[in-house]
Order: structure tokens, then sequence, then C-alpha cells
């Protein structure tokens, strides 16, 4: 009996020491505070709150997913104008020029992350289709000027110099074929690269055509909003570029139509007078005239392609060594 109430007074004592353990372990777990993520150990680093400029945008319902944080790039169509911010602030804007209604700029959510000196230009098979389009060449003619800046999309559509900045002094600015054209294209690209303007004249110097990857992808909105902030970053109120679109694209359907089916007109030769009569010969009685003689059956004419205008640049071939992409420009 006694032997038996040590055993039952060992094991209490043994439930005593772990549950006070037990507690002890409780105890410890509820009063310590728990350590701050750091940016190093696979750990992500906390999203920054909106900025200022951002929660006005929102505020105006501009509701665009930017990041908080690094580099992106808003178009706003509208306002013919781009905006490069900086963790959420402007730090860049240029005017731009974008699609006709016709050949309307798209709303779209891509990312930069080339810049390409010196492009060729390829058209796209609709501009082939509709416009005879052909393919130029690097050069001073070359729609995109001398800088390209590459977007991951599968419409064609990219951010690129010109050959024809005086369309940037205009109010109404849809003029391409779907591209959005940056007057401020060389101060864009240095920003993108992390480099100063000489050095992106320097690289265009080279004269080649090549590619310079960006340190890394730049997020690219492409949006519609006829409310937007302007430069002294107050919301202004823009006219709605493509509200008359359907009409301007039967326009432009039929344009394009008409120069695909284009045949010349033949024009008739005058006839030719009748030759005096011969020695021995009465003349023809008043109101009758001779028999024409016979003539060689004319051949139907052969339908042409519209001749491009004087300011078109002579297509050439393109080089063996280059597989350009096709662009809207």
């Amino acid at each position: 009996m006694a032997e038996q109430d040590r055993v039952i007074g060992g094991s209490r004592a043994l439930c005593f020491a772990l549950a006070g353990a037990l507690l002890l372990v409780l105890a410890g777990c509820a009063t310590t505070t728990p350590s701050t993520p750091g940016p190093t150990g696979g750990q992500q680093v906390a999203e920054a709150p909106p900025s200022a400029y951002i929660k006005m945008m929102r505020e105006h319902g501009i509701n665009v997913a930017v990041p908080t944080r690094g580099k992106f790039i808003i178009v706003n169509i509208p306002s013919y104008e781009l905006v490069a911010f900086k963790d959420g602030e402007p730090v860049l804007r240029s005017r731009v020029v974008v699609g006709q209604p016709a050949t309307r700029t798209p709303e779209l959510n891509s990312s930069m992350f080339a810049v390409r000196f010196n492009p060729s230009w390829t058209p796209t098979p609709s501009m082939i289709r509709n416009e005879a389009a052909v393919y130029i060449p690097p050069g001073p003619n070359n729609p995109l000027g001398r800088m390209m800046l590459e977007l991951d999309n599968d419409q064609f559509i990219y951010l690129h110099d010109t050959n024809q900045k005086g369309l940037f002094k205009r109010e109404r600015r849809a003029f391409s074929h779907g591209c959005i054209r940056v007057e401020q294209v060389r101060a864009l690209a240095a920003w993108a690269l992390g480099v100063t303007e000489d050095e992106i004249g320097k690289m265009i110097a080279r004269g080649s055509t090549y590619s310079v990857p960006l340190p890394e992808e730049i997020p690219v909105f492409l949006v519609y909003y006829t409310r937007f902030p302007d430069e002294r970053g107050q919301i202004a109120s823009y006219p709605d570029v493509y509200v008359n679109w359907q009409a301007e694209e039967r326009a432009y359907l039929a344009r394009a139509a008409a120069r695909r089916m284009a045949v010349p007109t033949p024009v008739k030769p005058a006839a030719a007078p009748a030759p005096p009569p011969a020695a021995g010969e009465s003349p023809a009685p008043p109101g009758e005239q001779p028999p024409a003689a016979p003539t060689a059956p004319s051949e139907p004419p052969q339908p042409t392609a519209e001749a491009p205008p004087a300011t078109a640049p002579t297509a050439a071939p393109a080089p063996a060594a280059e597989t350009p992409k096709p662009t809207s420009d």
C-alpha cells in the first residue's frame, strides 16, 4: 500500500512539473515581440502607401492599378500626353501623337523592356493590305525616327520617335496608325535606361540597328480618361478623341477600298479629220462622212497600284541579317 502511494505521489509531482513548464512556455510566447522582417532573407517588403498624386487621381475616378514604388508610365489618349512616374510622383511629361479614330490607340497594360536604336519599319499586315505600305530602312524618312521603345504586346503597339515632329505643335494630335509618337523621346529613353541624354545621342550616332535592354521592365498603361491631371497637377477636361470614330473609320475603309480597286479610265483618242478627196474623186455629199479606216483593236488597260506621293521614300529590301517586327506608326 505504501509503495502504491509513493507511485501515485511521483506521478502527481511529474504532472505538476510538466504543467508548470507549459505555463512558462506560453507566457514566453505571449510576451515575446515578433521581429520586423527586413529587406533580405526572402521576406517581401511591405507595399508603400499611395502618393498624394495617386490619391488625387483615384479621388477623381482615375483608377489605374499603378505601383507605388519604382518607375511606371501612363499615356492618356484624350490629353495626348505621356507621364513618367517614380515612386508615385510624376518626373517627366511629354506631348504624344496617338492613333487616328479609324486606327485607334488601344487601352492597354503592358511593359517596356528595351530601347531599339536606328530601327527599320515594317508595316503591319493591315497596312500592307489597305495602304500598300512598304518596308522602310533606318534613316531620316523612317516613321519610327531614331529609336523605338519596345513594349510587350501582340498588337504591334510601341512608343517611338518620329520623322514628323511638326505634328507635336498641333492641339489635336490623333494622326498615327495606333502607336504612340513621343516628343521627349530622348529624355524618356535616358530615364528608362538610367543614362544621360548625351549617352543616348552617342548610341544613336553608331548608326547600326540594335536594342539595349532596360535594367528592369517598366509598367506602361495606355488609358482613356477625358478628365486627367494637367502639368500643374489639377484635374482638367479633354475632348473625347474617338467620340465620332465610327464615321471616320467608315471613311478610312472606303478610301482604302478605292485605292485597291483604282483603275485608270482610258482616254479615247480624237477622230482624225477626213483626208481631202483624191484627184478625179468627187467629195462626199454634205452630212455624209466616208467610212473610217479599220484600226487595230486596243488592249484593255491593266489595273495599276496608286502611285505613292512625291514625298514617299523609295522602298528598299530588308537586310538579310535583320528580322524586323511589324510596327504601326
